[in-house]
C-alpha cells in the first residue's frame, strides 16, 4: 500500500518513476563491480558468454545482463542462467543461515516476487522483459546434471562466471563443469566468498583452491572483493 501512495504521489508530482531495472542497479551494491567486470572482458577481447549459476529471483542475472549492453567494443555475448529453481540442496557443511531447501521461495526485496512466493524460470523472464532486457537463456537442473550436457557443445566459452550457489558442494560441481571452458583471462565472481565467517576451509572458497589444485593448467589472481559476501578472481592459463 505504501509503494502505491508514493508512486501516486510522484505521478501527480509530475515525477518520472526510473526505469525498473535503473533501480535494480542503484539499490544493489555489487552493480558497480558487475560493470567492471564486464568492462574488463570487453576491453581485453575476452571472448565468452556471461554465466550465473544460481539464479534465484534473476536479479543479479537481469543487472548483468544490463552491463553487457553498455559500450560493448564489439563483442557479442549471451546471458546464460543456471539454477534448479527448486532451493538449496543439502550440504555436508552446516551455515548459519541457509539450509536445504532454502532460497526455494523469495526472502528480502524484489520488485515482481513478495516474500515467500515461488522463484521460477518464469519470474526470471518476466524479471527480464519488465527491464526491457533480451531474454536470458535459462538451463534449469543441477549443475553436475545441466553442465556436462551443455559444455562445450552448447557452451564452449566463457569469459565470466558469476558463481552464485552459496555451498561448497554447488560452487565444486560448477567449477569443474566449467573448467575445459574458461577463457584465458575470465572473470569468476564469487557471490559468497566469505559465507562460513570467512572460513578458507570451507565454501566457495575450499572449492576454488580444490579447484586451482586440481587444475593446475590454471592459475588465479584476486581482482577485487566487493560488498560483504563478495570476491572474484581473473584466472589465466599456465
Amino acid at each position: 500500500m505504501l509503494n502505491r501512495l508514493r508512486r501516486a504521489a510522484r505521478a501527480l508530482a509530475g515525477e518520472a518513476q526510473p526505469p525498473l531495472i535503473s533501480r535494480l542497479i542503484r539499490s544493489d551494491a555489487r552493480s558497480s563491480t558487475f560493470f567492471d567486470a564486464i568492462e574488463y572482458i570487453n576491453f581485453e577481447q575476452i571472448e565468452g558468454d556471461i554465466v550465473e549459476c544460481g539464479v534465484f529471483g534473476g536479479v543479479s542475472l537481469s543487472i548483468l545482463a544490463k552491463g553487457a549492453t553498455f559500450d560493448p567494443k564489439g563483442m557479442t555475448r549471451r546471458v546464460i542462467g543456471i539454477d534448479t529453481f527448486e532451493g538449496l540442496p543439502a550440504s555436508a557443511e552446516q551455515h548459519a543461515r541457509w539450509g536445504e531447501g532454502d532460497c526455494a521461495t523469495m526472502h528480502g526485496a524484489h520488485p515482481l516476487l513478495q516474500p515467500g512466493e515461488r522463484v521460477t524460470p518464469e519470474s526470471t523472464r518476466e524479471l527480464f522483459r519488465r527491464c526491457e532486457l533480451a531474454e536470458p537463456t535459462l538451463l534449469v537442473g543441477r549443475f553436475d546434471a545441466v553442465l556436462p550436457t551443455v559444455v562445450p557443445s552448447q557452451v564452449s566459452r566463457i569469459a565470466l562466471l558469476h558463481v552464485d550457489c552459496d555451498l561448497y558442494e554447488s560452487t565444486r560441481d560448477v567449477l569443474a563443469g566449467v573448467a575445459d571452458v574458461l577463457e584465458d583471462g575470465a572473470i569468476v565472481l564469487f557471490d559468497d566468498w566469505f559465507h562460513y565467517r570467512g572460513h578458507p576451509g570451507r565454501g566457495e572458497a575450499r572449492a576454488f583452491a580444490e579447484f586451482l589444485e586440481q587444475h593446475p593448467q590454471w592459475h588465479a589472481v584476486q581482482w577485487r572483493s566487493y560488498g560483504p559476501f563478495s570476491n572474484a578472481f581473473i584466472v589465466s592459463r599456465r
